[in-house]
C-alpha cells in the first residue's frame, strides 16, 4: 500500500475544505489495513491540529501530544469543545451516544473517521460498550445486537466516503456539487441569521415587556455567540444588570467568552452567570435574562423564570442528541402561547462552524434519526381515523428490516418525551428485553408503546436486592417492588413495564392511548404475564389516564425527576391473582407513608395528587375539636391556634373539598404550613380557610 493518501480521497477532501465541510470517512477492514490507512491519513495532518480519539487507542498513539482520548464519561465536556479530526475506533466496541454528541466538535475542513472491520463482520460483533443499554442478564461482551447491523445497512446510502481493501466506494453525489462563494459578514457577526438574532434581542430589551424571545437552531449555528454579542452591545449601551443561566456552567461559556471578546480585554464584563437553583431562590433584578440550552431545563423551572423576569431570551437546540428539544417545542411553547401571547421565535438556519449542507451533519442526523420532521403527514389526521387501527407487535429484528417504520417510531418518541436520545434508539435495537407495540393504519404509526420484560430474577439475586446489597441493570419495576415495597417474592414473576407510551400529537384525546394499553393487557394475558407496571413523572392528567386504565400507585420517588421536575410514580396493574402480592395493602402503606412525610419529603407534590393517594389516620372527633372549630369559625381563633383541630377535620373531609379548597387546606395542614403562612399571612389565610364551603356547612352539623 502506498504511503501517500489515495488521490480520490485527497480530491474529495479538498472539495470539502473548499466548501467548509467536514469529511466523513469510513475505513473498514482488518487491523493491519486500518493502521496502514491511518498512517496515510496522517500525511495530511497539519502542525497544531488536534485529534479527539474515541474508543480503544492503539498503543503507539497513546502518548501522542496532539491526540486526546475521550471516554464515555466525557460526554458533557464535549459541549463547546473543538477538534480538527475526530477518530472513532469501533473495532472493540463504541458508545454510540457519545459518537452523536461528539459530531459537533469537528471544525470546518476537518476529518470524521470511523474505523471498523468489514461491514458484514462488524454487524455480527458484540459491543462491550452496550453494557449501559442492556438489561440484566444480557452480557454485552457476548451479545450481538442489531444496532451495528442497522448502521452498516444505512451508511452506504449516506454522504459518507467508504474505504476498504477493495478500494474506494463510489463517491456520493453530495461531494460533486458546484462550489458557491460563501457570504462574508462584518465582525462580530458570522452570518445573517446571527445578526438578525442579535437585533431581535436588542429589540426585546427596548420593546414591550413580557414578550419572550426563543432562538432555535441546530448545533453550530452561533446562537450562543449571538447571546454574547447582544450582551456586549447592551453593556455598551449602558445596561449593567445582565444575567445568563444554563443547565451547567459550561453551557454558558461560549456566550460569556464572546461577550468578553466583543468588549475587549480592558473592559469588565457585566454579563454574570447565575446557577439555575440560585437564580430561582434569590431572583436578582435584571434588565435581561439569557437562558442557554433552555430545552434541557425542566419546563416548570422555565415557567417560574418567565413569571419572574419580564425580558427573557431562551436559546435552544430543538432536536439532536440532547433529546429534549422537540418536547420543548410542543409543550413549553404551548405554555408561552397561553401565558405570553406576544412571544416570538427565531430559527437560525445558516451554519457557522461549518458550511451549508455539511455531509457529516446530514449523515449523523440520518443515521441516528435526528432529522427534524413530524411523523404524521399534513392533512392525515382526519383520514387516519376513518377506519379502526390495527395492533402490531415487534421485536428489534423486525424493526431492523423496516427502516421507515423504525424512523416513525423513534420520531414519535422524540415528540413525546423530554429525554429521548440516541441511547434510546441504541437500546431499542440492541436490548433483547425491549418490545414495541403499535396502533397503525397500514404503514402509518398512530401510537407506540415500548415495553420491557422484567422480573424472573435468579433466586440467589433477589435477597441481595432486598437487603440493598446489589442492583442490576434494568428491571426498574421488579427491583423497586423488591427493595422499596418489601415484596421480594415479586422478583421471581414475569413483569411487563410500559416504558413509554406515545400518541401522534394530532390524534391525542381520541382514545388511542387507552386502546393500545388494552391491547397490551390482552397480549400479556395471552402470554401468561401476571403483572403490568409503569413509571413516569406524575402529573394530574397522566395519573388520571393510567388510573382509568386500571393501574394503581404504590411508590413515589423522594426527589423530582431532573427532566420534568415531577416526582416519579410506580403504578401496577395485576392481570391475575398473584400470591403474596397485596396491591390494596401496598396502596394503603403508600398512602400512610405520604401522609407521614408530606411535610418533609413531598412538600412540592401537587396537592391534588396527594389527595388522590394519601391515607390519613382515623381520628375520633372530640368535644375539644368541636369547640376549637366553632371558635375558629366565629373568628375568635386564628388558624395557627387550632392547627391540630383543622388537621383532624381535613383528615376526615379531604375528599369533600373542591379542588381549589383542597389545594389550600392540604398545603397548610399537610405539606408546608410555614411557607403558606409566610406568603399568605395569618389573617388572610385564616379567612380563606374559614370561608370553605364544606367547612361552613358543618358548623351546625359537627363531624363524626
Amino acid at each position: 500500500m502506498p504511503d501517500s493518501l489515495p488521490s480520490e480521497i485527497q480530491s474529495v477532501w479538498d472539495q470539502c475544505r473548499a466548501r467548509r465541510w467536514r469529511l466523513p470517512l469510513w475505513l473498514q477492514g482488518e487491523p493491519a489495513f486500518l493502521q496502514s490507512g491511518w498512517q496515510q491519513l496522517q500525511t495530511q495532518l497539519q502542525a497544531g491540529e488536534t485529534i479527539f480519539w474515541l474508543g480503544e487507542c492503539w498503543p503507539e498513539l497513546s502518548t501522542a501530544a496532539n491526540i486526546r482520548q475521550i471516554s464515555g464519561q466525557a460526554r458533557q465536556q464535549l459541549l463547546g469543545q473543538e477538534c480538527d479530526w475526530l477518530v472513532i475506533n469501533a473495532t472493540q466496541g463504541v458508545d454510540w451516544d457519545l459518537i452523536a454528541a461528539s459530531m459537533g466538535c469537528v471544525k470546518a475542513g476537518g476529518l470524521w473517521l470511523v474505523l471498523t472491520p468489514e461491514p458484514a463482520k462488524f454487524a455480527g460483533l458484540p459491543n462491550p460498550a452496550a453494557s449501559r443499554v442492556l438489561s440484566f442478564p444480557t452480557d454485552a461482551k457476548t451479545h450481538v445486537g442489531h444496532f451495528q447491523a442497522y448502521l452498516t445497512a444505512l451508511w452506504p446510502q449516506q454522504p459518507l466516503l467508504s474505504w476498504s481493501v477493495h478500494g474506494l466506494s463510489a463517491v456520493p453525489p453530495q461531494f460533486s456539487r458546484q462550489i458557491t462563494n460563501a457570504a462574508t459578514f462584518e465582525s462580530p457577526y458570522a452570518s445573517a441569521c446571527q445578526q438578525q438574532a442579535v437585533a431581535a434581542i436588542l429589540h426585546l430589551v427596548k420593546g414591550h415587556r413580557h414578550r419572550p424571545l426563543v432562538l432555535s437552531a441546530h448545533r453550530g449555528r452561533g446562537k450562543s455567540a449571538a447571546l454574547g454579542i447582544a450582551a456586549a452591545q447592551l453593556q455598551q449601551a449602558g445596561k449593567t444588570r445582565l444575567i445568563i443561566t444554563a443547565p451547567q456552567p459550561a453551557a454558558a461559556q461560549v456566550a460569556l467568552q464572546t461577550c468578553s471578546a466583543v468588549l475587549g480585554p480592558d473592559i469588565a464584563v457585566q454579563l454574570q452567570f447565575w446557577p439555575l437553583d440560585r437564580l430561582l431562590a434569590e431572583q436578582p433584578a435584571a434588565d435581561l435574562l439569557l437562558i442557554d440550552e433552555a430545552a434541557a431545563i425542566p419546563a416548570p423551572l422555565l415557567q417560574a423564570l418567565v413569571e419572574q423576569y419580564s425580558r427573557i431570551v431562551m436559546a435552544t437546540t430543538e432536536h439532536g442528541y440532547e433529546g429534549t428539544g422537540r418536547s420543548f417545542q410542543l409543550r413549553f411553547q404551548q405554555y408561552l402561547q397561553l401565558h405570553r401571547p406576544g412571544w416570538r421565535k427565531l430559527v437560525l438556519q445558516q451554519p457557522i462552524r461549518y458550511g451549508q449542507d455539511d455531509p457529516l451533519e446530514q449523515m449523523i442526523f440520518n443515521s441516528f434519526l435526528l432529522a427534524d420532521s413530524d411523523c404524521l403527514p399534513e392533512g392525515a389526521a382526519i383520514a387516519v381515523m376513518s377506519a379502526p387501527p390495527q395492533f402490531y407487535y415487534y421485536q428489534a429484528a423486525d424493526l431492523l428490516g423496516q427502516p421507515q417504520l423504525l424512523r416513525q417510531i423513534f420520531r414519535l418518541a422524540c415528540l413525546a418525551h423530554y429525554q429521548t436520545s440516541v441511547r434510546d434508539l441504541w437500546a431499542l435495537l440492541d436490548d433483547p428485553t425491549l418490545q414495541v407495540m403499535t396502533l397503525q393504519q397500514q404503514d402509518l404509526v398512530l401510537a407506540v408503546a415500548v415495553v420491557s420484560r422484567e422480573g424472573q430474577l435468579p433466586e440467589d439475586l433477589i435477597p441481595q436486592i432486598y437487603q440493598g446489597q446489589r442492583r442490576v441493570q434494568g428491571h426498574l419495576a421488579a427491583q423497586s417492588l423488591i427493595y422499596h415495597c418489601l415484596t421480594p417474592q415479586v422478583g421471581a414473576i414475569a413483569i411487563w413495564r410500559v416504558q413509554r407510551l406515545m400518541v401522534q400529537p394530532a390524534l391525542q384525546q381520541q382514545g388511542l392511548g387507552s386502546q393500545l394499553l388494552d391491547q397490551i393487557s390482552r397480549t400479556a394475558t395471552a402470554q401468561q404475564i401476571p403483572l403490568l407496571a409503569t413509571s413516569f413523572g406524575a402529573t394530574q392528567d397522566l395519573v388520571r389516564f393510567w388510573h382509568q386504565a386500571g393501574y394503581r400507585a404504590v411508590k413515589l420517588s423522594q426527589q423530582p425527576e431532573q427532566s420534568s421536575n415531577e416526582f416519579s410514580v410506580l403504578m401496577l396493574k395485576p392481570l391475575e391473582t398473584i400470591p403474596l402480592l397485596d396491591i390494596t395493602g401496598l396502596q394503603q402503606w403508600f398512602g400512610q407513608t405520604l401522609y407521614a412525610q408530606a411535610q418533609s419529603i413531598w412538600r412540592e407534590l401537587d396537592p391534588e395528587l396527594l389527595r388522590l393517594w394519601v391515607r390519613p389516620p382515623q381520628h375520633s372527633w372530640s368535644a375539644f375539636d368541636q369547640q376549637s372549630l366553632q371558635l375558629f369559625l366565629a373568628g375568635q381563633r386564628d388558624c395557627q391556634q387550632v392547627l391540630l383541630t383543622l388537621r383532624h377535620w381535613l383528615d376526615q373531609h379531604y375528599l369533600n373539598l373542591s379542588a381549589a379548597e383542597a389545594s389550600l387546606w392540604i398545603r397548610y395542614c399537610w405539606q408546608d404550613t410555614a411557607r403558606l403562612l409566610a406568603t399568605t399571612g395569618l389573617k388572610n389565610l385564616s379567612l380563606q380557610l374559614r370561608q370553605s364551603t364544606c367547612l361552613a356547612d358543618l358548623y351546625q352539623d359537627p363531624p363524626h
